[in-house]
C-alpha cells in the first residue's frame, strides 16, 4: 500500500502534469529546431566564458538544464522514495529487491540488444552507445500511468517508481565507470563526506537550510568528480528525514517546480534535433528503428526476467503484479530520453547527426511505448 502522499489541491500536483508539461517542451523543441535550426542551436548552446561556468561545467543553457534543473527534479524523486521507505511500500529493504532486479534486467537486455544490433548491422554508434537505451523516464512513465491507472493496483506505481530510479542511477554509474566520463577522486571524497554528514543529520531534526546545504555540497562534489551531478538530488532526498512537517512541504514544492519549469525546460534544450545534420542514410535509419525495437523489446524481456528471478529467489513481490500487468508496465518503461540523452551527450556532439538520430529514435520509442503501454494497461484495468 502506498504511503500517504502530500495533500493535493493544485493542478501541478496531478500525476499527469509532468507528462503534459514535458510533452509541451518536446514539441516546442522539435518544432523550433525544424523551423529555425540555426536560431535554436545558437540560443541553446550559447557559451558563457566566466570561470564559474568553466569550473562547474555550466557553459551553456543546455548545461544548466542538465546539471542544475535536473538535480531539483531528482531531489523530488529522492524525497518521494524517502517517504515510501519510511511509511510506505518500501518500508522493508527486501521490498526494494524486486524492482531493482527488474531494473537491472531491463538495462542488461537493452544494452545487449544495442551491441548485438550494432554488430549485425555494422553500426559502430550502436555498439559505442550501448548505454543510451538503458534508463526509464520517471516523469513520463508515472504521468501516463496516472492517465490510465484507474482500476490498477496502487503497488504498480511504487514498483515502477523504484524501478525507474534504480535504472536511472545505475545508468549514470555506468556512464562514470565505463570511461565515457573521466572520474576525479577528490570530488568523490567530497560527495562521500557530505553523504556521511547528511546521514548523521537524518537521525535528528534537520532544518530546510541544512537540507539544502547537503544538496548543494553533494552537487559540488559530484560535479568536481565529473559524475552526473543530478544524482545529488536522489542522494540528498533519500538522506532527508521524513518524520517532520518540512519534508512533505519540500516534496510538494520541489514537485511543482519540476512540473512547471524543470521538465519542460530540459525537454526544450535536449530534444531539439539538428535536422540539417540528419542525413537519411543507412546509419541514421538503423539507429532510429533500432532504438524503438531495443527499448520496447529489451524492457519487456529484461524486466520480466528480473521479476521472475526475484520470485525464484523468494524475494517479496506484490501479488497484484500479474503477468499481463507486468508486461504492460514494462512497455511503459520503454519511455525515456532524459538520462538516455545525458548518456548520448557524453558520447556524441549534440550538433552531430548521430546525436540527432538517437534523439529521434528515443522520442519515437517513447511515443510508441506511451500509446501501446497505456492501451495495454487500460485493457488490464478493464479485465480487473
Amino acid at each position: 500500500m502506498i504511503g500517504a502522499k502530500p495533500p493535493r489541491g493544485h493542478l501541478l500536483d496531478h500525476d499527469a502534469a509532468p507528462a503534459i508539461t514535458m510533452t509541451v517542451g518536446v514539441v516546442v523543441a522539435l518544432g523550433w529546431s525544424l523551423v529555425a535550426p540555426s536560431n535554436y542551436e545558437r540560443i541553446i548552446n550559447i557559451g558563457w566564458t566566466n570561470r564559474l561556468s568553466r569550473d562547474f561545467g555550466l557553459g551553456s543553457p543546455h548545461d544548466v538544464a542538465a546539471s542544475i534543473l535536473m538535480t531539483i527534479f531528482f531531489f523530488g524523486v529522492g524525497l518521494e522514495l524517502a517517504r515510501e521507505r519510511r511509511r510506505g511500500a518500501l518500508a522493508h529493504p527486501r521490498h526494494a529487491a524486486a524492482p531493482i532486479l527488474a531494473a537491472i534486467g531491463g538495462m542488461v537486455a537493452t544494452a545487449l540488444l544495442a551491441v548485438v544490433t550494432g554488430l549485425l548491422t555494422h553500426t559502430p554508434a550502436l555498439r559505442h552507445g550501448w548505454g543510451i537505451p538503458m534508463a526509464t523516464d520517471i516523469a513520463f512513465t508515472l504521468g501516463i500511468l496516472s492517465l490510465v491507472g484507474r482500476g490498477l493496483p496502487p503497488t504498480l506505481r511504487v514498483f515502477l517508481l523504484s524501478l525507474a530510479v534504480a535504472d536511472d542511477v545505475l545508468s549514470v554509474v555506468a556512464l562514470a565507470v565505463t570511461g565515457a566520463a573521466s572520474v576525479r577522486l577528490v570530488g568523490l571524497v567530497v560527495a562521500l563526506a557530505v553523504s556521511v554528514a547528511g546521514f548523521a543529520l537524518a537521525r535528528r531534526h534537520a532544518s530546510l537550510t541544512r537540507r539544502l546545504m547537503i544538496l548543494g555540497g553533494l552537487w559540488i562534489g559530484l560535479t568536481v568528480a565529473n559524475v552526473e551531478p543530478a544524482l545529488a538530488g536522489v542522494i540528498a532526498g533519500l538522506l532527508a528525514p521524513y518524520d517532520d512537517v518540512i519534508a512533505p512541504r519540500l516534496e510538494r514544492a520541489t514537485s511543482r517546480w519540476s512540473v512547471s519549469t524543470v521538465l519542460p525546460l530540459y525537454a526544450l534544450v535536449s530534444c531539439g534535433i539538428s535536422w540539417n545534420q540528419l542525413r537519411w542514410r543507412g546509419d541514421t535509419i538503423t539507429i532510429v528503428i533500432a532504438m524503438i525495437a531495443i527499448r520496447v523489446v529489451g524492457k519487456v524481456v529484461g524486466i520480466s526476467a528480473g521479476v521472475a528471478l526475484a520470485r525464484r529467489l523468494r524475494l517479496p513481490t506484490p501479488a497484484s503484479l500479474t503477468g499481463p500487468l507486468l508486461r504492460a508496465g514494462a512497455v511503459l518503461c520503454a519511455i525515456g530520453f532524459t538520462v538516455p540523452l545525458l548518456f548520448a551527450r557524453a558520447l556524441f556532439a549534440t550538433s552531430s547527426g548521430t546525436y540527432g538520430a538517437f534523439t529521434l529514435g528515443l522520442v519515437s520509442a517513447s511515443a510508441i511505448a506511451a500509446v501501446v503501454g497505456g492501451l495495454l494497461l487500460r485493457r488490464v484495468a478493464r479485465s480487473r
